[in-house]
Order: C-alpha cells, then sequence, then structure tokens
C-alpha cells in the first residue's frame, strides 16, 4: 500500500467556467463578487473530482491566471510602476498591463506550452507579504474535503528566484524570499495544514544545479518552521543534483519518472536511486503516472516500479503524476466522438486521477498501455534519414534576398491572426452543427478575409495577412487536415490566463492529404496587390503543442510533419505566394532542461524547420516567428533555420533577443515586436518610435533598415478591432516616421512595395463582402 496524492489538477473547469468567468470579469459583465465566487466553484469542482477518485492528499490547485503571478502578488513583489494599485486590478495589471504601466514578461514555464508571468525582482525589493489568498483557499479545501486531505501548494522559494529577471545572485534574491515563506508554513500550521507543497521544478534544470548553496540554506531555515514540507521536483530527472536534494530536510519528495513526452530514454530517476539509494527518513512520491500525455499509462509497469523501488530502501511511498495534471484536458468521456476503439487507450486528468489511486492501492491495472494496436504506424526513426539536399535552400541568403519582393526602409506586416470575433465563432459553431453547409461557410469567412485586407489596405500596412479567421488554433487547424491526428470536441488545456488550447493527439502516421491554405491565400492576394504572406505552423510546433505517440521518438514524429507541411509550402508557392510564413514559437519549449541534451534536441528540431522550408524556392521569401521563450542561448541554431526574416516576440522583454541576435552576428531580416499584444493598452505613436529607435541602438542590421520590420509581438486573435485598428495605425505611423528620416516624404500609400505575381486585385463587393 501507498499513499495517493496529487500535484496539480487542470484550473478550467470541466465546461471552461474559469474562462467564461475571467472574460465576462475583464469585459465589466461582472463584478468582482462574482469573480471569486465563479473561480471557488472552479476549484471546489477540481477537488471534488479527486476525491471522488480516491485521492488521499489533494493538492490545492487554483489561479486566476498564473501561480507563479500568484506568488508574485502574494509575497508583494509586485514592480514600482504598479505601485499606485492593489487587489485584483494590481494582480490583472501584471498579467495584462495598464496605462504606463507595461505588464511583466511573460515565458514559457520549463519545456512546457504554459505561460508563466516572470517575476521582476531589482537590487533593493522588499517583500511585503499578503498570503490571505492562500489561507481562504486552504479553509474552503479544509471544509470541502477535510483536514487530513487538504493540501496546500505553492512555487518554492528557489524556483520563483531561478523564474523571475534579476541581476541579483540566487543566494540573495532566496534568503530575502526567506523570511515571508517561513511566515507563510507557520500560518499554515496554524490552521492545520497536513503538510505544505513546495514546487521546485527548477532543480531539474542545470541552474538548478547550481543553486546547491542556496536551497541547502533555504530549506534548513524552512525546516526549522516544523510545518512539515512536501518538496516536488518535476519535469525531468534531477540529474547531479539528486544526491544533494535528496538529503534535504523535507517530510517527502516527488520526483518524475517519465521524463519527457515522446521520449524513448530509460527511466533516470531510478537509475539515479539505483545509483545513489533513497533516505530511509522520506516519503518517496512516485510519478510514475505520466501527467504529460494523454495515452493510459501501463499500470503493470508502474506496479513493479513501485516494487523495486521497495527493495532500494523507500518503504515510504505516494503515488502521483509525473507532473501537475494541470497540462492535461479535464475527462475523456466527455468525449463521445473519438474514433472507435480509441477512448479506451486514453487517460486525461480525471482517468489519470483513477490510475493514481489503483497504484496507492496496490490494484493496478496489468497492460493497460497506452499507444499501441491499431493507432499508430510502422514508421520508424531508420525510414526518417532522409538525404542531406533536402534540408537545403538551392541557394545562400544574400544571393536570394535579391531575388525576393523588395521593400521601404522599415516595412511594416502583422504576425498572422486578427480578432476571433463572435461572428467568426458563430460561423464555425454553425458549420459544425449543420446549420450551414460548407460553401456557405466559405463565402462568410471569404468576407471576413474581404474585411481584414481592407482594414490592412486602409492602414497602408506593406505585407498583408488574411486573418486566418478559419482557424481555431494554430495546431488544430492543420492538425485536423494531416492524417495520423485525432481530435476533441472539449480537450481544453490551459495556456495561460484566459486562453485555452485543444492539442492534437497524434494516434498514426502523419501525412499531408490536400492542400491546407491555398483557397485562403488565393482568396486574399484576389483582392490586393499588396503582398499577402502564406501562413503555416511549424512542424516543431506542431508537434510540442500536441500529445505525441509514445512509441516513436520526437525527432521521426516531427520529420513526418516536416515532410507534410513541405507539400503545402510548395502548394502556396504554386498558387503564386511569394512570402510564406512558417511559425515556430514552441521552438525552444522542447529544448531538454540540461544543457548536455541540447544538442540532440537541437539538431533535428533545426532539421525538421529546413526540411519544411527548403522546397521553397530562391525568389520565394520565408519568414518564421519565435515568441514567449528565452531564445538568447540559441541563438546559432536560430541562424541555422536559415529563414529570411525573423519575426520575434519583444515588447515586455527589453529587447534582450534584439541584442543577442545582434552580439551573435545575424543578418537575415528582423522583425522585432514593437507592442504587448497580451494588453488591452493601445501604444502611442511616440512610444512606437521609441521603441523602434532602441532597436537601432542596438547596432542589429546597421544601415539597412530595409531589413528591419516593424510588427506587433504576436498574432492578434485575442484583441478586439477597436484595440487592433488603432494599434496598427500607430504602428504604421511610428515607422513612417522613422521611414521619412531615412527616405525623404512618402510618395504616396505603399511607397516601395513590390509588385507580386497574384491576380490583380477585385473588389470587396466582388468578394461578397458588400
Amino acid at each position: 500500500m501507498a499513499v495517493s496524492t496529487t500535484i496539480g489538477f487542470p484550473r478550467t473547469g470541466s465546461k471552461r467556467q474559469a474562462k467564461v468567468a475571467l472574460e465576462s470579469f475583464w469585459k465589466g459583465k461582472t463584478s468582482e463578487p462574482d469573480l471569486v465566487a465563479s473561480f471557488a466553484a472552479v476549484d471546489e469542482e477540481a477537488w471534488r473530482a479527486q476525491q471522488a477518485a480516491g485521492v488521499q492528499l489533494i493538492a490545492l490547485d487554483g489561479t486566476y491566471y498564473d501561480q507563479v503571478l500568484d506568488m508574485v502578488y502574494a509575497l508583494g513583489v509586485a514592480p514600482a510602476r504598479f505601485k499606485h494599485l492593489s487587489g485584483l486590478e494590481l494582480y490583472f495589471a501584471m498579467a495584462r498591463g495598464a496605462p504606463n504601466a507595461p505588464a511583466l514578461d511573460m515565458s514559457k514555464l520549463l519545456d512546457t506550452n504554459y505561460h508563466y508571468l516572470v517575476p521582476e525582482l531589482e537590487e533593493g525589493f522588499a517583500p511585503k507579504p499578503d498570503f490571505s489568498a492562500i489561507l481562504d483557499r486552504l479553509k474552503r479545501g479544509q471544509a470541502l474535503l477535510g483536514k487530513d486531505a487538504a493540501v496546500p501548494m505553492m512555487v518554492g522559494p528557489v524556483t520563483f528566484a531561478l523564474l523571475s529577471s534579476t541581476t541579483l545572485p540566487i543566494e540573495s534574491v532566496v534568503e530575502k524570499l526567506l523570511p515571508s515563506y517561513a511566515q507563510l508554513l507557520r500560518q499554515l500550521q496554524a490552521v492545520g495544514a497536513p503538510e505544505v507543497q513546495l514546487h521546485e521544478p527548477a532543480l531539474a534544470t542545470d541552474k538548478g544545479a547550481a543553486a546547491q548553496r542556496a536551497a541547502q540554506a533555504a530549506y534548513a531555515q524552512l525546516a526549522a518552521v516544523g510545518c512539515p514540507i512536501h518538496l516536488v521536483a518535476c519535469y525531468d530527472d534531477l540529474g547531479e543534483a539528486y544526491p544533494w536534494v535528496a538529503q534535504l530536510p523535507v517530510r517527502a519528495l516527488t520526483l518524475d519518472f517519465c521524463g519527457v513526452p515522446g521520449a524513448t530514454a530509460p527511466n533516470a530517476t531510478l537509475d539515479l536511486i539505483r545509483a545513489n539509494g533513497w533516505p530511509a527518513d522520506k516519503r518517496l512520491g512516485v510519478g510514475c503516472v505520466d501527467g504529460r500525455s494523454v495515452w493510459a499509462d501501463d499500470e503493470g509497469a508502474c506496479t513493479a516500479l513501485l516494487n523495486e523501488l521497495r527493495t532500494l530502501g523507500a518503504s515510504s511511498l505516494a503515488v502521483t503524476s509525473s507532473v501537475s495534471l494541470q497540462h492535461l484536458p479535464w475527462d475523456v468521456t466527455l468525449e463521445p466522438a473519438l474514433p472507435a476503439g480509441l477512448a479506451p487507450r486514453l487517460a486525461f486528468a480525471v482517468q489519470k486521477l483513477g490510475a493514481i489511486a489503483r497504484l496507492a492501492a496496490g490494484k493496478g491495472v496489468s497492460g493497460a498501455a497506452g499507444a499501441a494496436g491499431g493507432w499508430v504506424g510502422r514508421v520508424r526513426d531508420s525510414a526518417m534519414e532522409l538525404e542531406r539536399a533536402m534540408f537545403d535552400r538551392a541557394e545562400n541568403f544574400e544571393a536570394r534576398r535579391a531575388k525576393q519582393p523588395q521593400f521601404p526602409a522599415f516595412p511594416t506586416t502583422s504576425i498572422g491572426s486578427f480578432p476571433q470575433t463572435a461572428q467568426v465563432r458563430r460561423l464555425r459553431a454553425q458549420l459544425k452543427s449543420g446549420a450551414i453547409d460548407r460553401p456557405t461557410y466559405e463565402r462568410l469567412i471569404d468576407q471576413q478575409i474581404a474585411l481584414a485586407i481592407g482594414i490592412q489596405e486602409g492602414l497602408d500596412i506593406d505585407v498583408l495577412v488574411h486573418g486566418e479567421a478559419e482557424r481555431t488554433d494554430m495546431s488544430e487547424h492543420f492538425g485536423m487536415q494531416l492524417s495520423g491526428m485525432v481530435f476533441t470536441q472539449h480537450g481544453w488545456v490551459q495556456s495561460y490566463g484566459s486562453r485555452y488550447v485543444r492539442p492534437p493527439i497524434i494516434a498514426g502516421d502523419v501525412a499531408f492529404v490536400n492542400a491546407m491554405t491555398v483557397r485562403e491565400f488565393k482568396v486574399a492576394q484576389d483582392l490586393t496587390p499588396r503582398p499577402v504572406k502564406g501562413m503555416l505552423t511549424g512542424p516543431v510546433t506542431i508537434l510540442n503543442w500536441s500529445f505525441p505517440r509514445k512509441d516513436l521518438s520526437r525527432r521521426a514524429q516531427a520529420f513526418q510533419l516536416a515532410l507534410a507541411l513541405r507539400q503545402e509550402v510548395a502548394a502556396l508557392q504554386d498558387a503564386g505566394c511569394r512570402i510564406v510564413q512558417v511559425d515556430e514559437p514552441a521552438l525552444r519549449e522542447g529544448l531538454p532542461l540540461k544543457h548536455a541534451k541540447w544538442d540532440s534536441y537541437l539538431s533535428w528540431a533545426v532539421d525538421a524547420f529546413r526540411l519544411c522550408t527548403a522546397v521553397a524556392a530562391p525568389s520565394t521569401q520565408v519568414v518564421t516567428h519565435l515568441c514567449y521563450s528565452d531564445f538568447g542561448d540559441i541563438m546559432k541554431p536560430i541562424i541555422d533555420m536559415d529563414a529570411d526574416v525573423l519575426t520575434i516576440e519583444n515588447s515586455r522583454s527589453g529587447d534582450a533577443m534584439v541584442r543577442a541576435l545582434a552580439q551573435a552576428g545575424y543578418t537575415a531580416d528582423l522583425g522585432p515586436g514593437v507592442y504587448d499584444v497580451h494588453s488591452p493598452v493601445v501604444p502611442g505613436v511616440d512610444a512606437l518610435v521609441a521603441k523602434l529607435r532602441t532597436f537601432l541602438a542596438t547596432g542589429i542590421l546597421a544601415g539597412a533598415p530595409e531589413r528591419l520590420w516593424v510588427n506587433p509581438d504576436c498574432g492578434l486573435k485575442t484583441r478586439t478591432w477597436d484595440e487592433v485598428v488603432p494599434s496598427l495605425r500607430n504602428m504604421v505611423a511610428a515607422a513612417h516616421a522613422l521611414r521619412a528620416e531615412v527616405e525623404g516624404p512618402s510618395k504616396g500609400p505603399g511607397k516601395g512595395v513590390a509588385a507580386t505575381t497574384a491576380a490583380p486585385a477585385r473588389s470587396c463587393a466582388a468578394a461578397g463582402c458588400c
């Protein structure tokens, strides 16, 4: 027998109640008490699901936006620019920005697609803690579950420091945080918490391993409080940090026994325990139920693992997930439309709870392996050995750039998507329900495309996009048109705040079926003489934003996707597209947590992008987009992608990547984001001009202003037209102001924009818009 516990659960609600409540509050339709009550109900639904499954120690997960932001607020370490705010106004301003107070930077949590808000800790920062929200959650959890079952959870001090933006030494940051963490432990102990989960996933990284002195000092001080600590160190094996982390003075230590999704490596955590032993005074949390995979776990293999751990000296065991279950959809029983025979092989968060409880009770179901039977193909890595020529463009960058469309200084564009209005969402729902047929749907979508093209022409943007009104999600749109991928109706996973995605499930070999974007491109390009970008999601991003197979390496799956998308690039090019954007925002999030494993991943990830895009002719401009990750330490692989234009998220990160690219000798075209698309604040022209001048000050592309693109941080689907139009208008005005300094006064709209090979423009009336 073992204890069953959780270390996190979806914070969305089974029917996305959290999203509805949050967006209603932001629109002013509901009050703050309404929001608080709605989120309390979401919390309690999740806790009841865990209790009903038989879990004994239930982590009290829950957040209005992000768990790292929760600790910024609770510790009282908001940056000074927010000092005039308090309460939820302060909380959401840090997440979304406010006038004269830009939001906190946003980055990916370790190697996941979950976005967290980056704490800013300046020299002299002084915590002013307020733990009332954490204490209230515990009080509610105890009332529902009982005192012995309700376990508070939060980000630990070492991880909080390592996730922060700061120039201070890690030891100094942790030391300043410790009195507040100790105060919190005392308060939780006083109201009867059976233990407290402190999540320290950063200990599995190289930086975490190097923070040994800070971590040891921190946990010695926190242990002295006397409140039992459950340290959660997941998302990878601990590697060289294992010997000293295992000796920290905590009651329980939970480790990840599953590793990276789609990886085929041996169980590294088990090997560490075999080599170093396990301290007899600690409970070992066995993260053997895969919290990052929707495939059902082999409970027989988990049972064998638990038995071996007992022989290695781990007499006190707890069964849990490998990482927080927040990365999974809620419940597979909500998916009646899955292909016959697939559902029994799947396990979402609720099903993972059942596996945890069964394994803890010694009743694991033998042989319940996930990706097997008729749902996988027969391709193996050996079949992915392709000729090197397939990965290389026909000419080098300088030779091909002269053949590509030419633009004036500071050319303007957007990243791809435009607002997904209620009208657009209603069209998709009507198609899905059968209320309208596909020809009618496409005609109405074409009206949305015409609207987007007309607005961009009116704003005098140089390179246009069709707006992506037909797309629900970057990965889903393509996966639904490829073979080998399966989709859910309600399999939502939180990406950040109220932004949810439905990751595809890779259930077989992936292959191209038909052109996926050509029709919409041709509709858009027929409406304008200006160039319209073809818009694709890259193979690495589709892979990292999907639930991969467990029987095939990620490299092989990435190459399958690349070969399929390669055919789409060729199809766009054949349709007259001169600019193809292949987005790879998830390139870095698949990066292993330990530097020693980087080269292997980056080699096949960059190759997958090149395999996808090398089919483009020298005269076709290839663009890619990267966002919301720390890319500064992988400059060479980014340059090796050999894109003609790189657009990046930048407005929250202080031009750090622009400077890194300049230092790395980057010479291709670059589009650093000039304003934050996740904030409702409309940027002023003067602020945008100043931002553009900061790019020039870095020395990037010195003397080549025609290579410095002006664009937002990311896509605009989450914004409203009332925000998008003035923001883009100001962006164009800023670009034209600097363009006039370089080239003299403009001679008219679209000055310098190259002609395209597309058909002549037709009126919006001809497109059915009017």
